[in-house]
């Protein structure tokens, strides 16, 4: 039992349908919030736009999740896997800190998780996004809502909140290890190129000031820094695009099919994909990367396109945001480097 007063942890995420009867509603939450989708005329028009977004999208997004192993997302399931080895790890620590998880768009949300806090007795809190990269559209949108819920909440809460750390050398190690070890598997370097994966944002994110593609770059640029001191990667080509572009609105690229050819018209004949703004195997990972892409690939005539491992639970990643708590909470960290 944590003692009362202690500092709880709250690992913030964007969800996921679990299964595909989730999928609707999940969908409405997202277009439904404003802080992604703002539409003219205030929340009278956010509505029946969320709503008609949903069925033109449902039933191509619901056939999606259910090719998916389990029929749907296993966001969920990681991420509660990821609260709990960090709260064994913390308790490794000296430090018994509840960690539980709040989703954006499915449950559990918010208010569940700070009940589920306060209950184990924390009053102070720090809110983890598992985001790298901060944008208004993901760990904005996650913190307005736990904003939200800890002034309606009928526990007093002192909250601690972590904007990013896409810039951290641990993390920047960690990803470049998991490319040399593909890079190994397959077969070595000769015509082959790494393509770096973030997640796009529209353009009119990025000309209202979001960091979120700046802060991409640095994090491209610290794990490229880490290859070069690895055997195997060392002078790899490398090339950063966007995926998940949807709509009519003008999003951040090259896109990967346009990294594709750039890549191809440069000599590489194998490709090894680096998600660099995921840490958690989800849709876009499962069914993007290793599906869609793929078969892009191949049918350009790539000879390989493998992504690396995502971390979900693995024990450095474990221990990578074990040493981000300890930072943020004011304790030093007694965690060495990834090697």
């Amino acid at each position: 039992m944590t003692e009362p007063n202690q500092t709880g942890v709250l690992l913030l995420n964007l969800g996921a349908p679990g299964s595909p009867r989730e999928v609707r509603s999940f969908l409405f939450r997202l277009f439904r919030d404003r802080q992604i989708f703002p539409m003219p005329g205030g929340r009278v028009l956010q509505w029946p736009f969320a709503v008609l977004v949903t069925l033109l999208r449902g039933s191509k997004v619901v056939d999606r999740y259910r090719s998916l192993p389990g029929r749907g997302s296993p966001l969920l399931s990681i991420t509660r896997r990821q609260a709990l080895a960090l709260e064994k790890r913390l308790r490794l620590e000296g430090l018994a800190w509840p960690v539980e998880v709040a989703m954006r768009y499915s449950r559990p949300f918010a208010p569940e998780a700070l009940e589920s806090l306060a209950a184990r007795g924390a009053r102070s809190l720090v809110a983890l996004p598992l985001y790298p990269q901060f944008s208004t559209a993901t760990t904005g949108s996650s913190l307005v809502a736990l904003r939200q819920s800890v002034s309606r909440s009928r526990n007093p809460w002192s909250l601690v909140e972590i904007l990013s750390w896409h810039d951290r050398p641990d993390l920047h190690r960690a990803i470049a290890n998991r490319v040399a070890a593909k890079v190994l598997e397959a077969g070595g370097s000769h015509d082959l190129a790494v393509l770096f994966l973030a997640h796009s944002l529209p353009m009119r994110f990025v000309r209202a000031g979001d960091p979120y593609v700046k802060q991409i770059e640095e994090t491209v640029r610290g794990i490229a820094d880490a290859m070069d001191n690895l055997e195997g990667v060392k002078g790899v080509p490398t090339f950063l695009a966007y995926q998940s572009q949807v709509g009519p609105v003008e999003w951040v690229g090259p896109d990967v099919k346009r990294a594709l050819q750039e890549l191809r018209s440069r000599g590489a004949r194998r490709i090894v994909v680096a998600p660099v703004s995921f840490v958690s195997d989800h849709l876009e990972t499962l069914y993007e990367i290793d599906r869609l892409h793929r078969r892009t690939a191949l049918e350009m005539g790539f000879e390989a396109f493998e992504r690396i491992e995502s971390f979900n639970d693995a024990p450095e990643f474990i221990d990578l945001l074990a040493r981000i708590v300890l930072e943020h909470g004011g304790l030093r960290s007694g965690l060495g480097g990834i090697p």
